[in-house]
């Protein structure tokens, strides 16, 4: 009898559409610490200059989907936002995000007290272009700050 044989197919074929849809699904803390790690150790090598020019590249190494790489200098000005460049030159400190929360100050806070750690709040996904639920992890890098956030749903 052919039964356990389309049985057998059928949870091969589950299977696989359950393991294609969580790759599929949108990345969490690991890839943002992962890409962070990434950014942090391609800075320390190449330098700022060179490192700001490759985090504002929408289409590179730095930019997955909703993952990207923003840095600041420690007057909270932009220097990369592969996502939303009109924000190069602009001051994070006085920025808040989509529920009035002053986040800018709230990462700056994080940076002067550890050193590196995570801060909350509402952005704009700008792959969805829904305001959503974010979570970015910051650390310093000599005088800048690079962060990659990742959107908490």
């Amino acid at each position: 009898m052919k039964l356990p044989v389309i049985f057998s197919r059928a949870a091969a074929i589950l299977m696989t559409v359950v393991a294609c849809s969580s790759l599929a699904a949108d990345p969490g803390p690991e890839q943002a610490k992962d890409l962070l790690t990434k950014a942090v150790a391609y800075q320390e090598k190449v330098g700022p200059a060179r490192a700001f020019c490759a985090f504002n590249d929408p289409s590179g190494d730095f930019h997955k989907g909703p993952l990207y790489v923003f840095a600041i200098n420690m007057d909270g000005i932009y220097f990369a936002n592969s996502a939303a460049p009109t924000l190069v030159g602009v001051s994070l400190r006085d920025t808040k995000d989509a529920a009035g929360k002053p986040f800018g100050k709230d990462i700056m806070r994080v940076i002067a007290t550890q050193g590196e750690g995570s801060v909350d709040y509402m952005w704009l996904n700008y792959t969805t272009n829904k305001v959503e639920k974010k979570r970015s992890f910051v650390k310093r890098v000599e005088d800048f700050v690079l962060g990659v956030g990742y959107y908490t749903q």
